[in-house]
């Protein structure tokens, strides 16, 4: 029983799909190696690499997930035994004494047990292909959820910045109205909107630092840290769209604009798949063990051995074997099962292909519409809004507007500002997503997608 050997194997298919270093946590020196590791990532800026090595080193579910690979491999071993021989002994002694006791021994072993090794470690091999499959495709979405987390906590420092932005705006359109209503220049109903706006833009500011709080302490929680080590931090905001277009299997549309190549997608999201790995094996699984099942239910026991015996001083010996016979259990609800189990491994691995298909068309989808929201804020929404400031402001210098037509041009650019992370928060996630599936495994549509906030607040505030 080696369960090291079964993590080798895993890291042995991550090679290719991950540069990202594993650790199963099992008590020995390299323990503390890992732990030296994860102290020293910590000690430096938060990057989204240093988050996802932390998380593969630091993740408790994921290593209870390694020990599926110590059951695994440890019953891979236990197929290929023999079942233990019975070794048994008698002794008598006649009632009335005086005699010395009749002796006998015993041992028998399990013939047939011979025969069936050979089927059992098939089925053991296949059960273990689909948890080194299984625990390969965990590090893989947790590599991917930690960035995720990653982008997310990044997302929404920046969108807390782009909310205090609109909070002093609102607040100052909302003294200057207080100004002017008590001069007597505006009307209350004009004070009582910019009051309205101001304390909406308070309100969510509120909601903003609590979403901060949160994906903070989520990005904490997938890195397995807590204490004082769980006031995480990432550094840097998050990164723009690259201009020149750098996503897998992408390619020009006839309008120009940059498509992903859906059946090249789908061929590589397939050909990788440790999800379809594992649903594979399971079939096979299932398969060998109806093929056990069969002849086990026709003679499941046979034994054979041999006793020694002595008789009045006399030593005998002589074969022994016995049988089982299966008057009541002819094995045919042993057989129903495994039939029913096969049936079934057969559906989920046709049904796990149709997601993996499925996933790869959707995130293409995805990533396309995703990538052309952000780089239209990049390019020309923030452009626009930072020019028509920057005209306005030369307006308001010339005295050709007033100071609530300047407040209401940078409240719209504030929002911009933020409606434009959401949509880069979009874009990395789904960029992720995408990796996620090309290296193995399918991630959770659910958990991401281009959601954009609709517009509201100050921005909707009538001119003065």
């Amino acid at each position: 029983v080696r369960p090291q050997a079964a993590m080798d194997d895993v890291q042995a298919t991550l090679a290719e799909r991950t540069p990202y270093r594993t650790a199963w946590i099992t008590g020995s020196d390299e323990d503390a190696a890992a732990r030296a590791a994860v102290d020293s990532l910590l000690a430096d800026s938060l990057t989204a690499d240093a988050a996802v090595q932390v998380a593969l080193l630091n993740n408790r579910t994921l290593q209870a997930t390694y020990e599926d690979l110590g059951v695994a491999q440890a019953q891979l071993v236990q197929a290929g035994l023999l079942a233990n021989p019975v070794f048994g002994a008698r002794a008598l002694w006649p009632l009335e004494g005086g005699h010395s006791p009749e002796l006998s021994f015993r041992a028998a072993f399990e013939f047939l047990d011979v025969l069936y090794v050979p089927l059992r470690r098939r089925v053991a091999a296949s059960q273990y292909d689909a948890a080194r499959a299984r625990a390969a495709g965990a590090v893989l979405d947790l590599a991917a959820r930690t960035r995720t987390a990653f982008v997310r906590a990044q997302a929404d420092a920046a969108r807390l910045g782009a909310q205090r932005r609109v909070v002093a705006n609102a607040e100052a359109g909302y003294t200057a109205s207080r100004l002017l209503r008590e001069a007597g220049n505006v009307p209350a109903t004009s004070l009582l909107a910019e009051q309205a706006l101001y304390e909406q833009a308070r309100l969510d500011l509120v909601v903003a630092e609590a979403q901060l709080a949160e994906s903070r302490e989520a990005l904490a929680r997938i890195m397995g840290l807590s204490g004082p080590d769980a006031a995480v931090r990432p550094a840097g905001t998050l990164p723009a769209v690259p201009l020149a277009p750098d996503e897998p299997f992408l390619v020009a549309a006839a309008d120009g604009e940059p498509v992903l190549d859906v059946a090249a997608v789908e061929r590589a999201a397939v050909a990788a798949s440790l999800n379809l790995a594992a649903a594979r094996a399971d079939l096979e699984a299932a398969a060998r063990r109806l093929g056990v099942e069969n002849p086990a239910s026709v003679v499941p026991s046979l034994s054979v051995g041999g006793e020694l015996e002595r008789r009045d001083g006399a030593w005998e010996a002589g074969p022994e074997a016995s049988i089982r016979v299966p008057l009541f259990d002819a094995g045919q609800a042993r057989r129903a099962s495994a039939r029913s189990d096969l049936r079934r491994r057969q559906a989920l691995y046709t049904a796990t292909a149709v997601d993996v298909r499925s996933a790869a068309r959707t995130l293409a989808t995805r990533l396309v519409a995703a990538r052309r929201t952000a780089l239209h804020y990049q390019t020309v929404v923030l452009p626009l809004r930072a020019e028509l400031v920057q005209q306005t402001l030369l307006q308001y210098n010339a005295m050709q507007t007033g100071v609530f037509g300047l407040l209401q041009v940078q409240q719209l650019e504030a929002e911009a500002t933020r409606r434009q992370f959401d949509a880069l928060a979009a874009y990395w996630t789904a960029r992720a997503d995408l990796d996620l599936l090309l290296q193995g495994f399918v991630p959770d549509l659910d958990r991401g997608g281009l959601v954009l906030a609709p517009t509201g607040g100050a921005a909707g505030a009538a001119g003065h």
